[in-house]
């Protein structure tokens, strides 16, 4: 009896079109992780790391093949699979605290089964901006800390979601 993975690449292909032009950039990428494992993929540049994350994020269709997160097929982008990009990706009319609020809102707000009260939520966001050492810039906008920072806020921005999955495309 095997057992089902955590999560699977299942036959993942995908190629770019560009009028008559294919680019192929995966093929046939077959991987099994089971929960808790940690993953790095290493490649050159354009060698499809950044694809396959999206593929996995649910922000790219595969050309060929199924991606499995516990046994349900990915295929759009959802709060179970955080994603820090390798831009910083902030909304720049918030402010640090309001980046990460938005999304501990989407997942934790209401009746979704995670719901927390508007107080339990502020303290979350905070926990999460101490984890990273940004609490003290709480109240700053994007464009008022550096590159480095700005990094830091996305990562606590996922990890404040509690996804099932972190995907971290070179945000170092």
């Amino acid at each position: 009896m095997t057992t089902q993975p955590y999560l699977k690449f299942e036959q993942i292909g995908m190629s770019f079109r560009r009028g008559q032009m294919a680019t192929e950039v995966l093929r046939d990428v077959n991987l099994r992780i089971e929960r808790g494992e940690f993953v790095s993929m290493i490649g050159h540049s354009g060698c499809g790391k950044s694809t396959l994350l999206n593929i996995l994020g649910g922000l790219l269709k595969s050309t060929n093949g199924e991606v499995f997160l516990e046994g349900k097929v990915v295929d759009e982008p959802g709060p179970d699979r955080a994603i820090v990009f390798q831009n910083h990706s902030l909304l720049p009319w918030l402010t640090v605290y309001g980046n990460i609020a938005i999304a501990v809102d989407k997942v934790f707000g209401g009746s979704r089964g995670k719901g927390k009260t508007k107080a339990e939520r502020h303290d979350w966001v905070m926990h999460n901006l101490e984890l990273v050492q940004m609490a003290q810039a709480k109240d700053k906008r994007p464009h008022e800390v550096s590159g480095g920072m700005k990094q830091r806020v996305g990562i606590a921005r996922a990890l404040a979601m509690q996804p099932k999955v972190l995907l971290m495309d070179e945000p170092f």
